[in-house]
């Protein structure tokens, strides 16, 4: 950018697929198609605002798994440890790691444009 204003004016043939993609991705983010354009060129993939959503959420979730697994881990040391305390334990680890691959998946499609 150049004293702050866009001078160079670019042409581009897209599928109507494509078109349809790059305005409902720029209307999701409330940006002008060619500001979501910018985004992508200008910033690295972790600053693309699905992958923050995606982070922010698995965050969250990680957050949880830790209170859960704390919890638990509390219990046990205290002698109030049960098997139901240990499928629940599985069920939050399956958990964490479906949002990881789900987080990677996604992660993985950007690395690859």
């Amino acid at each position: 950018m150049e004293n702050g204003r866009h001078r160079v004016v670019k042409h581009f043939r897209f599928t109507e697929t494509e078109a349809a993609k790059l305005r409902k991705l720029a209307k999701e983010f409330n940006m002008t198609e060619s500001e979501y354009i910018r985004l992508l060129l200008n910033n690295k993939p972790s600053d693309y605002p699905e992958i923050r959503i995606m982070l922010s959420n698995l965050i969250n979730e990680v957050n949880h798994v830790g209170n859960n697994i704390n919890q638990i881990a509390r219990k046990n040391n205290a002698g109030f440890y049960s098997r139901n305390d240990m499928e629940s334990l599985r069920a939050y680890m399956r958990k964490l790691i479906m949002s990881t691959r789900e987080v990677e998946k996604c992660i993985g499609s950007y690395e690859g444009s």
